[in-house]
């Protein structure tokens, strides 16, 4: 049962630096003279790994184990915290991005693949995972903030450097953590387009695609509305942290949620009720205003993410649950290398406020898809 809490403290550490990073090279990227355009480019940067090493890193965790893609991660973490200090330069925010995608796709994939073939509840181990990325999610966008305003831009890069040391450490001299119950799955030829033929599955990691490109696109945005409007990098980090404490409570409440309605249901009703709130948060430029909305905001992405990991290890087959992850980091992150394209564009033509409407109709999309099916919408589970 500790493992799980290693685990998700480990996971707390390098996630950290991915939400934190993201404030920091927005922001640097905009202090340089970026337009919104090229920070939409940036926002794409980070999706090219996972787009392309998705199967690869859940494969690699399936076959030989979750130490070595963890360690791979982290130590790649590392090198994209050092670049961005190092190297400054617009093209070293590029480069940072792309870095800090790969240890994105080794570390958490094997991660959360980790976290359902641990002994115990499988539903408990995924919960205390989601609330890691709460925690993450209001620790990475506060240090971030903090940093920049009172030491700067490239200090934070160094601090987020320090994060992934634990992980680094722990992961290189303790192999206990990752091990787990062999499996009885006879070698099978492995194709990932065989997991796409089945529907069920296709659906999710669809609906896992649009979700998390809405979660992005909001974390991204955010400081680029809080910037245009005037809005310092401190009050911008604690508008995050307010989004990132709701999905931290709310997380506690799913539990509960799930018990009494389908899993299907509760994520359509919450993708819907963001998808609202998105339409509203560009309609004013009062801090505390945007701290509230950030907050409900939250309440409603803060379901997606536990709700789909659980379904998509519960729907793969045997021994394929790491390839399962991988195909859902791919679709998230094929979305979130496509829509910032867009949403870039779009802000840069428009203004940010549209990329908020229109990341209010990708949730109405997702909620839709979400819904179950008609006939079994009032099954109990």
């Amino acid at each position: 049962m500790t493992r799980i809490y290693l685990l998700t403290l480990l996971h707390i550490a390098i996630y950290s630096c991915f939400t934190g990073s993201k404030l920091v090279l927005s922001l640097l990227a905009l202090e340089m003279g970026a337009s919104q355009f090229l920070v939409g480019l940036l926002v794409a940067c980070y999706a090219v790994a996972p787009l392309t090493l998705g199967v690869l890193s859940g494969r690699l965790a399936d076959t030989i184990g979750m130490r070595a893609p963890m360690l791979i991660g982290a130590l790649f973490m590392c090198a994209a915290m050092l670049t961005g200090y190092l190297w400054h330069a617009l093209a070293a925010l590029y480069a940072t991005a792309l870095l800090v995608g790969i240890g994105f796709v080794f570390f958490v994939v094997s991660t959360q693949n980790l976290a359902g073939a641990l002994a115990g509840n499988r539903t408990r181990n995924y919960a205390v995972l989601a609330i890691g990325y709460s925690i993450a999610n209001l620790v990475g966008p506060l240090v971030a903030g903090y940093s920049i305003e009172y030491a700067g831009h490239l200090t934070a890069f160094l601090v987020f450097a320090a994060f992934t040391l634990m992980p680094i450490l722990v992961l290189a001299s303790y192999g206990g953590l990752t091990r787990t119950e062999a499996s009885n799955t006879p070698p099978i030829v492995r194709r990932a387009a065989d997991l796409l033929r089945i529907a069920p599955l296709r659906r999710l990691i669809v609906i896992s695609g649009l979700q998390m490109a809405a979660w992005e696109l909001y974390i991204f945005y955010v400081p680029v509305y809080g910037h245009s409007i005037g809005l310092p990098a401190s009050t911008i980090g604690i508008i995050l942290a307010c989004f990132a404490a709701a999905t931290f409570v709310i997380r506690f409440a799913l539990p509960s949620l799930t018990e009494r309605w389908r899993t299907e249901q509760v994520l359509s009703v919450a993708m819907l009720f963001a998808g609202v709130l998105m339409l509203l948060f560009p309609l004013t430029a009062h801090p505390f205003a945007l701290m509230l909305m950030s907050f409900t905001i939250g309440i409603g992405l803060g379901c997606g993410q536990p709700l789909s990991m659980t379904l998509a290890f519960d729907r793969s087959p045997p021994g394929r649950s790491g390839e399962v992850t991988g195909l859902r980091i791919i679709a998230t992150n094929l979305a979130r290398f496509v829509v910032p394209l867009i949403a870039g564009s779009l802000g840069a033509a428009l203004g940010p406020a549209a990329v908020f409407w229109m990341n209010a109709l990708n949730l109405g999309a997702t909620s839709y898809l979400a819904r179950p099916p008609r006939e079994t919408a009032n099954v109990e589970r």
